[in-house]
């Protein structure tokens, strides 16, 4: 799957310069999940982000005791990780295919070092980054007022 492929559907890629779109399908890798399939989980190492190319990943947090609760549902174009960019490199939820969904998986130290070389590429990936980490935190908010009844205050 060529990543120009995907450029018009996923904000990763769009504006990327070409170089910065022929570095990450150097370091690149399609993967396929099955339903119910456990991408990862709650601090684990964040080795890779992910680009949905087709299908729904439900982002899922555990509460205390309780069993894991879904946060959002991602979908084609999204991005699935932003841990994997700060310290200390752990995931902050669980992700789980919700249907048969085919990513691609970028691996995350190599993209590291790329932002430190490349300061315009840093800047698409940190900015892009940044709008989806802004995107879960008011879904999660949303979610939780909606799991907490009362606790807007």
């Amino acid at each position: 799957m060529s990543l120009q492929s995907l450029q018009e559907t996923a904000p990763l890629l769009t504006a990327m310069s070409i170089d910065g779109i022929e570095f990450l399908e150097s370091v690149a890798t399609e993967i396929q999940f099955p339903k119910g399939a456990l991408i990862f989980d709650e601090d684990q190492t964040a080795g890779a982000f992910y680009l949905i190319a087709n299908g729904k990943i439900g982002l899922e947090v555990s509460m205390l005791a309780r069993e894991a609760h879904l946060i959002e549902t991602l979908g084609p174009g999204e991005l699935l990780g932003v841990s994997w960019l700060f310290p200390p490199y752990r995931w902050s939820w669980r992700a789980r295919a919700m249907v048969a969904t085919d990513v691609v998986a970028f691996d995350a130290e190599k993209t590291r070092r790329q932002c430190d070389k490349d300061p315009d590429f840093a800047l698409h990936i940190y900015r892009t980054v940044a709008e989806e980490a802004v995107q879960r935190l008011h879904a999660t908010r949303i979610r939780v007022l909606d799991l907490f009844p009362g606790s807007e205050s």
